[in-house]
């Protein structure tokens, strides 16, 4: 003879006890929350991702900037005295340098003047995510009037 038993369950009764809704909306509310805070902190990451390409694009700039003085510096010492104040344009870069000479008079300590010093100024000007920017390179050149 084969008898159908089935274990008493939880409270002594036959019958499972009744399903509560809010555990479910419970775990939706979790979810959200979570995928909320996530989102949050993907954004703050992307900002701060941002932040940085900017400043390597700001310093790779200042970079060019700089790179590119030295060489207009190298150019014009090289020419005679009357064509070191020049101007170029850099076309790639859109960066216009200028120099400008004039004499310097420096004495030494017995009190005689060294003779044939200029100071170079070359003056980058630049436009940069449409704001005006400008650099300025000084520089004393011991250039002697035969040359």
């Amino acid at each position: 003879m084969k008898t159908n038993c089935t274990p008493p369950l939880r409270g002594g009764s036959s019958q499972p006890p009744p399903r509560r809704g809010g555990v479910q909306g419970y775990i939706l509310f979790e979810l959200v929350l979570a995928i909320t805070i996530f989102s949050i902190a993907v954004l703050g990451l992307a900002k701060a991702l941002n932040q940085s390409l900017d400043t390597a694009n700001l310093l790779k700039r200042d970079q060019i900037v700089r790179v590119g003085m030295r060489n207009f510096f190298e150019e014009i010492r090289r020419k005679p005295l009357t064509d070191m104040s020049t101007s170029y344009m850099d076309t790639t870069y859109g960066i216009t340098y200028t120099s400008s000479t004039e004499p310097v008079s420096l004495r030494t300590t017995n009190g005689s003047t060294l003779p044939d010093l200029y100071n170079v100024t070359i003056k980058a000007t630049s436009e940069f995510n449409g704001i005006p920017e400008e650099a300025t390179l000084s520089v004393y050149v011991h250039k002697p009037a035969q040359q």
